[in-house]
């Protein structure tokens, strides 16, 4: 008995200090994760090519000029026949500003892709016009 009067004390002594305000899973930024715009969009350059390892495996590289970090959430390769091959960044890409990385996108033989693009997002604060950077608060 003494035990579970203990327990409530304690339970009830971290719940009055505020404690439980904060969880791990709670998120505590302004921020909002958005498309770029058209003018951002010309701030971001992507390339893509194969290794000389692998004739069909897409390497695409985003280099991001941006003041905020980006999330490349996927990329799909236009090819000449008419199809398309599209793969999710699982995780995803994440770019920091003044920064290049690279993903692959499988299954693209090397002569037979048109173009491609990718999807890629930055975070902003509501009523900002710039991407900004989530982790400065």
């Amino acid at each position: 008995m003494a035990y579970l009067m203990l327990s409530m004390v304690c339970i009830q002594s971290v719940g009055s200090t505020g404690a439980h305000a904060w969880t791990l899973f709670e998120a505590k930024t302004l921020y909002e994760e958005v498309e770029l715009s058209a003018s951002e969009a010309k701030k971001v350059q992507y390339a893509a090519g194969w290794s000389a390892k692998s004739d069909t495996e897409l390497l695409i590289e985003v280099k991001n000029n941006l003041p905020g970090p980006l999330a490349c959430h996927g990329a799909t390769a236009h090819l000449l026949s008419g199809g398309s091959v599209s793969k999710s960044f699982v995780p995803r890409l994440y770019v920091p500003s003044a920064s290049v990385r690279q993903g692959a996108v499988g299954g693209v033989k090397k002569g037979q892709m048109k173009d491609f693009a990718v999807t890629c997002r930055c975070w902003k604060k509501p009523g900002d016009a710039a991407c900004g950077n989530p982790s400065n608060k």
